[in-house]
C-alpha cells in the first residue's frame, strides 16, 4: 500500500451502522509493516502492507501448481465459468461434471498448499443486458451455492474486466451507457451477491472484478452505495511500458478511493504482464546486433523486466498488497501476422513461447521471469511465517474500543491500544467494536 501507517474510513455494511466512521488520522502502530482500516463503525481491519506476488494460471492440474509453488507463489488465480456450470435457462441447475472438476480443482489446491483466487464470469442461457436485472439475481445465487459448496476458497473475484469487456450485464457493447452508469449497475450486482457469499461462507473475502477503469467506473460503484459490498478493490494494468500503467493507474484509483473516504482499504491487481505482440505494436521487433536467433532473448528480457520492475516497485511502494500477473503459460495474443513474417526465434520455438507466460507454452519450460521469482525471493518475507503476535496502537475518534473479551486493551481515549493482534499475512484481522464503557 502507499505507506504502512495511514488509515481510512468506509461505508458501513451494517444496517445497524449505516453511517460511515470518522475518519483516523494516522495511527502510532508499534509494526511497520501493519496497517488498520476502519472498515465500518463497528468493525477494523489490521493487515499486513507487505506486498504478494501470485499469478493466474489457466491449467490447475498438479504439475503446473507444483511449479507455481517452486517458484515461491502460493496465490493462483483461476476463471469459474459461471455458463460452463449453469449451463440452461434454469437458475440453479448445475452441470455434475463441471462440478466434479471444481470439487478436485479446489481438493488439489488444498493438499498442494495453493490459495485460489477464483474469479467467477461468463452469462449463462438466459441471462443478458435486457434482463440483467434476473441475471443479478441468478448470479447472487450461484455465488451463494459455490461459496458454499467451497469453504475452502476465501477468494471470489466476482467478473472479469466487466467495465469494458467480457459481458453485457453492466452496460458493455451498448454505447449509450457511460461508464459511470456501468459502475451503478455493477453495485446493484454486489449488493445481491455480496450477502449472498457471506451468508453462506462468512469467512470469505469478495474482490470486485479487475476493472479496466480506474476513474468513472469505480466511481460509480462508490456513488451507488457499493463500497458496502465488497471486501478489496481489484484493477488490471496493461499498456506500455507496463510499470508506468501499474503505478499511474493504481495511483489514480487510489485517489478515487480517498475521494470516497475509502483510502485505508487493501487494493489488488489481478493482472498485469506482456507479451511479444505488444512490444512488436510498441517498439517494433527487438532485434539486437547479435545473431537473428537472438530475437527471442530480447522478448524474454522484456517480459522479465516487465515482472521484476512491477513487483520490485510494488515492494518499495506497497500500492497493491497483492499483485498477480497475467499469466503462468500463455500464448502470443497480439501482432502474430506481423511476427511470423519479421520475428528471427531459436530453432524450435514459436511466438507462442514468448506469450504473457511465465514458463513456454509446452507448460513447463521456465523463461528468466520465472527463474527470477524462483531465486529471487520477492515472497520470501511473506511466506515466512503466516502470521505474527502484535500490539496495536491507534486513534479512535469515537471512543470505540474492542468488543467482547476477545483482546485486551489500554482506553486512553482517543488512544486505544489492542494487545495481541494475530496479523496474517494472507487476509485481514478483524476486529469488531463497541462504545467503550463509561468512567
Amino acid at each position: 500500500m502507499l505507506a504502512a501507517t495511514w488509515t481510512g474510513a468506509a461505508q458501513a455494511n451494517d444496517s445497524a451502522h449505516s453511517s460511515a466512521p470518522p475518519p483516523i488520522p494516522n495511527e502510532r502502530l508499534l509494526n511497520p509493516d501493519v496497517a488498520v482500516y476502519r472498515r465500518a463503525v463497528n468493525e477494523l481491519w489490521v493487515y499486513d502492507t507487505r506486498p504478494e506476488a501470485g499469478v493466474g494460471a489457466h491449467q490447475m492440474d498438479e504439475a503446473t501448481l507444483g511449479l507455481i509453488r517452486g517458484a515461491g507463489m502460493r496465490l493462483v488465480r483461476h476463471t469459474m465459468y459461471w455458463n460452463l456450470i449453469e449451463t440452461t435457462e434454469t437458475p440453479g441447475k448445475y452441470d455434475p461434471t463441471a462440478l466434479a472438476e471444481w470439487d478436485a480443482k479446489v481438493a488439489r489446491c488444498t493438499r498442494m498448499g495453493i490459495v485460489p483466487v477464483v474469479v467467477v464470469h461468463g452469462n449463462p442461457p438466459g441471462v443478458d443486458f435486457a434482463h440483467r436485472q434476473e441475471g443479478y439475481r441468478r448470479f447472487a445465487r450461484f455465488m451463494g451455492d459455490m461459496a458454499a459448496r467451497y469453504p475452502a476458497v476465501r477468494f471470489w473475484e466476482l467478473w472479469n474486466e466487466m467495465d469494458q469487456a467480457f459481458t453485457d450485464l453492466f452496460g458493455n457493447g451498448h454505447a449509450d451507457v457511460p461508464l459511470r452508469e456501468r459502475g451503478g449497475m455493477y453495485a446493484e450486482m454486489l449488493k445481491l451477491a455480496y450477502p449472498a457469499i457471506k451468508a453462506a461462507n462468512p469467512r470469505a473475502w469478495v474482490l470486485t472484478g479487475g476493472m479496466t477503469d480506474w476513474n468513472d467506473f469505480p466511481r460509480g460503484i462508490y456513488a451507488a452505495g457499493g463500497g458496502a459490498f465488497f471486501d478489496f478493490l481489484n484493477l488490471h494494468t496493461y499498456g506500455v511500458p507496463v510499470l508506468y500503467g501499474f503505478v499511474g493507474r493504481g495511483l489514480a484509483l487510489y485517489a478515487v478511493m480517498k475521494e470516497f473516504g475509502d483510502e485505508g482499504r487493501p487494493l489488488w491487481n489481478t493482472e498485469f504482464g506482456i507479451d511479444a505482440g505488444n512490444v512488436v505494436n510498441a517498439w517494433g521487433i527487438p532485434h539486437t546486433r547479435k545473431p537473428p536467433e537472438e530475437d527471442g532473448a530480447s522478448f524474454d528480457a522484456v517480459h522479465l523486466a516487465t515482472w521484476r520492475d512491477c513487483l520490485t516497485d510494488n515492494a518499495r511502494r506497497r500500492l497493491y498488497v497483492k499483485a498477480l500477473g497475467y499469466q503462468f503459460v500463455a500464448g502470443n495474443e497480439t501482432a502474430r501476422e506481423r511476427m511470423a513474417k519479421e520475428a528471427k526465434l531459436p530453432t524450435g520455438r514459436t511466438q507462442d513461447d514468448y506469450g504473457f507466460g511465465l514458463v513456454r507454452a509446452d507448460g513447463h519450460t521456465p523463461r528468466p521471469a520465472y527463474d527470477w521469482l524462483k531465486t529471487g525471493g520477492i515472497n520470501a518475507a511473506v511466506l515466512k511465517g503466516d502470521e505474527r503476535t502484535l500490539d496495536i496502537e491507534l486513534y479512535i475518534p469515537d471512543n470505540m474500543v474492542p468488543a467482547g473479551h476477545k483482546y485486551d486493551y489500554d482506553w486512553r481515549a482517543p488512544w486505544v491500544q489492542i494487545k495481541g493482534v494475530k496479523v496474517n499475512t494472507l487476509e485481514p484481522t478483524v476486529i469488531r467494536l463497541q462504545p467503550a464503557p463509561a468512567r
